[in-house]
């Protein structure tokens, strides 16, 4: 079936005001917070002074593996999160909230292993640009489907979405590119408010941008679940 960005977008604005009073607890509890607590918690990447892209790099990685034991807690904990929306909205007979979640619990591992098959390729595909962006708009219904499909392992998950966005690839990577971009945008203003303001007065009066920022990221990801909840349910639909 043809797709149409504005009546994916309306349909997720409508699912959204149907179940927000469902939506916003989990999505508060499961990504505002743990995103909160990194923004407030974790350090500040330095600024690296001359040295090239190299000295950059470095800086980066070294970065990432003196707080790697924080960001990969709150990078599971948002896995979880996406784990459990998807099954509450798709997983077979509309489950409870208790029902999803051990669904959710129940399949956490699979949606790991998808998560880092669908890194690994990333990451093989990282050199060409254009690649790259084409395979997360074909990745973009893999969780979708390990959670609408209970016997369904990560491979098959991925050959799923293939097939489903076969066709659309670009479209999916639209359809994931603008809730994605228009967060990131709103987090790193505001976390640069928070910032600048906590390094000349203090915490406390940083609290509210960085809460503004982890609010931007978690809207951003709620967005991106609803829309791979009404993109799944429209291809699939009749099947």
């Amino acid at each position: 079936m043809k797709l149409n960005l504005g009546r994916v977008f309306a349909a997720a604005g409508a699912l959204w005001r149907a179940e927000r009073g469902l939506i916003v607890p989990l999505a508060g509890l499961f990504y505002f917070v743990p995103t909160l607590a990194l923004l407030l918690f974790l350090p500040a990447a330095e600024p690296v002074a001359g040295g090239g892209d190299e000295a950059a790099l470095d800086a980066l990685l070294a970065y990432a593996r003196d707080n790697a034991g924080a960001i990969l807690s709150v990078n599971f904990l948002q896995l979880a999160a996406s784990a459990l929306l998807l099954s509450l909205f798709l997983a077979p007979g509309r489950p409870t909230l208790a029902e999803a979640a051990r669904l959710a619990a129940g399949r956490l591992i699979l949606f790991v292993a998808a998560g880092l098959l669908m890194w690994g390729a990333l990451m093989l595909g990282a050199f060409l640009i254009l690649p790259a962006l084409y395979l997360i708009g074909r990745f973009f219904l893999v969780t979708a489907v390990l959670a609408a499909e209970p016997r369904t392992g990560p491979v098959q998950a991925i050959a799923r979405s293939f097939a489903l966005t076969a066709g659309r690839g670009w479209w999916c990577f639209v359809a994931t590119a603008i809730p994605f971009f228009a967060g990131q945008a709103a987090t790193t203003i505001a976390s640069g408010m928070g910032q600048a303001i906590g390094s000349a007065g203090g915490v406390a009066l940083a609290l509210p941008f960085d809460a503004l920022a982890a609010a931007a990221t978690t809207a951003g990801w709620v967005l991106t679940m609803l829309v791979k909840i009404v993109v799944y349910r429209a291809l699939t639909k009749g099947t």
